[in-house]
């Protein structure tokens, strides 16, 4: 037995040998393995400047391109194996053997270092980028080979601000759990305040004070941050991405407790509980000038006949 592993190898490290010490077809391969990377990249930056003059949709667009890059990829794949595998075959099986064994003997560094990878070529987050990721929330303060660090928000309260404490994640946790971005695309995310009325309250006032109050507040959100013309235009065409509309919209549902008013509007991803804070004073007082009455749990006590007569 030991003799037949012994050959084995023997003979797998002398057609190692001849493949490499060929200068001619070993170098070639190089070669064509280059320009075929080229051809690659040069493809896939031709079709992304072609699609960005036909198609007008931002999502047709980005459904077009990931379909475009998976084929180039796929077909620069399958090149680069034929190319290889008749020259390499057994280095490439030896290969293959011996990652699979390392993958499984170290596969948590592994999939950090994989993680890593990602995170620093700038696939999932940058730093200081707000993200949401598992049961955390956070903004990137670091970033390792093994875990990244998040400065942790909200947690145990509802406003969004700091807790004071720090979360170390594994940087594997990228590729398992969902990551949620607040500001990748855009700086801006979308909010929402309620309020709940009697069922007898004038809620069509009410109303008309919410909506007086958010077109105000949103003359002054685009003249402090969309009065450049360009940049507003290249925000709404990504906000086309989630259907969202930059003005505020308003929501009316009813509810067994009352008349419930919503109203949906864009905010500096960092101002969420500042921008809340400042309508919800606004739109309170002026409820209260107009005696507009909030909904609240009530008893109500019906007189029933007397059964003793």
């Amino acid at each position: 037995m030991g003799e037949l592993t012994e050959n084995f190898w023997d003979k797998i490290l002398e057609e190692m040998m001849n493949n490499i010490q060929d200068p001619n077809e070993f170098s070639g391969k190089i070669g064509m393995s280059v320009v075929l990377l080229l051809l690659l990249i040069g493809l896939e930056w031709l079709f992304h400047q072609l699609w960005r003059k036909i198609i007008e949709d931002v999502k047709t667009l980005n459904i077009v391109g990931t379909i475009t890059r998976f084929l180039l990829r796929f077909l620069f794949l399958i090149s680069l194996t034929r190319l290889w595998l008749n020259a390499l075959d057994t280095l490439l099986i030896v290969l293959i053997f011996i990652g699979l064994v390392l993958s499984l003997a170290i596969k948590g560094l592994i999939s950090n270092v994989a993680g890593w990878f990602l995170i620093v070529n700038k696939h999932h987050f940058r730093m200081y980028d707000r993200i949401e990721i598992g049961n955390v929330k956070g903004e990137i303060i670091s970033v390792g080979i093994l875990y990244f660090t998040l400065m942790e928000i909200s947690h145990w309260f509802d406003a969004e601000a700091p807790t004071g404490r720090t979360v170390k994640i594994p940087n594997s946790k990228i590729l398992t759990e969902a990551v949620y971005n607040y500001n990748e695309m855009t700086p801006f995310v979308w909010k929402e305040i309620s309020y709940n009325l009697a069922f007898e309250s004038n809620w069509q006032l009410a109303q008309k004070i919410i909506a007086a109050s958010l077109l105000n507040y949103y003359e002054n959100f685009e003249k402090e941050y969309l009065a450049d013309e360009l940049f507003k235009k290249a925000v709404m065409k990504k906000m086309q991405l989630f259907d969202g509309e930059l003005k505020p919209v308003q929501i009316v549902d009813v509810t067994k407790d009352g008349i419930v008013l919503k109203v949906r509007y864009i905010v500096y991803y960092t101002e969420g509980t500042y921008v809340a804070t400042q309508l919800h004073q606004e739109i309170l007082q002026a409820f209260q000038t107009e005696k507009i009455e909030m909904a609240g749990r009530r008893i109500y006590f019906t007189q029933g006949e007397n059964i003793n007569g």
